[in-house]
């Protein structure tokens, strides 16, 4: 058997059939010998996948960016620095100049700390040379601050990200505010993960006014065919009960009527959170109010609505329950007991 050879060297006009091929894992990566056309002779060791008639290396073990501990005599410590992410500009593989001490953890002299401070700032303007590079870093900044504001975990902070380096690419930031793209893209990411939140919400943290967040979103869902779901009532109805205080039970029970077609049917055409609001305030009702007073005024401030409509989805839905127009609900609350 001939030793291994390198796949870079096998020309590139012999490619293998994609139709005959297996994949190993989750890549489109092809697993089958283009010199013998054939899997027969593959044998994979450890990372590596070779074939044992021809000797051609098929895959190499691949790069492992992940985050590595190991154990000291004080305590775990990093292996090596931080992995690369899409939610840094450069992907977290710049270098930055640090404050005040030095590697030993000693305080630097006055002079040298003013020429590190010239040398951090000629280092920033160094990590974006363009203007457009500047836009990526500013826009990614701008995700993150809103994130820790708004409380919004992780995956909601990647597909953020992900929307943002989308708009970035084809252009979309020329002509209109960074931060009206940034804080459309995390209302896009809210909605793509079926996390209900209003825009109020993100207009009292952003640094735009509303209407331009809402063009920017508009604008986003267009150009780059987002396949955002509609809002449901039963979406924010844990939202609305976390604010107002309401118990497990009047939630449980009011996510009964949200989930219900009849419910379903009156959402058409209307706000979901004022819904999901009036919901809660009907499960309130049949509950007594024997723990807890919840208002028509709380209801409606958490669920960014008026009282006037909350009051008039609720009567609706007070109508359907007292004609028993609603199918067999398990109404009572008892029987949702935790």
């Amino acid at each position: 058997m001939s030793g291994k050879i390198s796949s870079s060297t096998i020309r590139s006009s012999k490619t293998a059939n994609p139709s005959e091929s297996k994949t190993k894992d989750n890549s489109s990566a092809l697993r089958i010998c283009p010199e013998c056309d054939t899997d027969e002779f593959l044998v994979t060791e450890a990372d590596e996948t070779y074939c044992t008639e021809c000797g051609v290396v098929i895959s190499d073990e691949p790069l492992d960016r992940s985050r590595r501990w190991i154990d000291t005599q004080d305590g775990r410590e990093r292996e090596r620095g931080e992995p690369t992410t899409r939610r840094l500009h450069d992907k977290g593989l710049s270098t930055d100049i640090g404050y005040y001490r030095d590697g030993k953890g000693q305080w630097l002299p006055s002079d040298t700390r003013r020429r590190f401070s010239r040398l951090r700032k000629w280092d920033s303007r160094s990590k974006t040379p363009s203007k457009r590079q500047l836009s990526l870093r500013e826009g990614l900044t701008e995700i993150a601050r809103l994130v820790s504001a708004l409380e919004l975990g992780d995956s909601v902070h990647d597909q953020a990200v992900d929307t943002y380096r989308e708009a970035w690419s084809n252009d979309l930031l020329p002509g209109r505010s960074i931060e009206a793209i940034a804080t459309g893209s995390l209302f896009a990411a809210c909605r793509l993960e079926r996390l209900p939140r209003q825009l109020e919400e993100f207009d009292a943290v952003s640094r735009v006014e509303e209407g331009e967040v809402k063009n920017a979103y508009t604008t986003l869902n267009r150009e780059l065919n987002l396949a955002t779901p509609p809002p449901l009532p039963q979406d924010f109805v844990p939202g609305i009960a976390n604010t107002v205080g309401a118990d497990e039970k009047l939630e449980r029970r009011a996510r009964q009527f949200a989930i219900s077609p009849e419910v379903s049917q009156l959402a058409n055409g209307r706000s979901p959170s004022s819904v999901a609001a009036a919901c809660l305030y009907q499960a309130h009702v049949e509950h007594g109010k024997q723990r807890i007073q919840i208002t028509q005024v709380e209801l409606a401030e958490a669920a960014f609505t008026t009282t006037v409509t909350l009051r008039s989805v609720w009567e609706q839905i007070r109508d359907l329950v007292e004609n028993e127009e609603f199918p067999d609900l398990d109404a009572s609350l008892e029987s949702n007991s935790i």
